[in-house]
């Protein structure tokens, strides 16, 4: 599941750096990297939401941890307050905002995949994407 989350953090970051591509990828970033990187994190018979529940949660703990970084560079480099409480709300915000979008992009591609697999057990004709 690291290998996903791993890819799905590149998503963001590329998503970020694009300049172009920045407004319109960047607040949609969490839920594409939710719903790519889900796709190399095996599922050993989980149900869709707990396996994207604990994708999105890794996905957010690993950019709490990337975003802490940020924050303790930025208060250390300005010895205002305002800077530091803007930092760690931020810091906590977007940590926020990255699990939940990243849980949501990954259930929707595991309930997709349990679908597809459930219509193909039964044997009905598949639907496209």
């Amino acid at each position: 599941m690291l290998v996903g989350v791993l890819i799905g953090l590149a998503i963001m970051v590329g998503c970020f750096l694009i300049p172009i591509a920045h407004f319109v990828l960047a607040p949609a970033g969490p839920f594409i990297a939710g719903y790519w990187g889900i796709q190399y994190a095996p599922n050993p018979g989980r149900h869709y939401a707990l396996h994207g529940l604990m994708f999105g949660s890794l996905l957010g703990l690993l950019m709490g941890l990337l975003l802490s970084v940020v924050a303790f560079l930025l208060t250390s480099m300005f010895d205002d307050s305002r800077v530091a409480v803007l930092a760690w709300l931020g810091a906590g915000v977007f940590t926020l905002y990255t699990g939940s979008m990243g849980t949501m992009g990954a259930m929707f591609y595991a309930l997709k995949d349990q679908q597809r697999a459930q219509q193909a057990a039964e044997g009905q004709p598949q639907e496209g994407n």
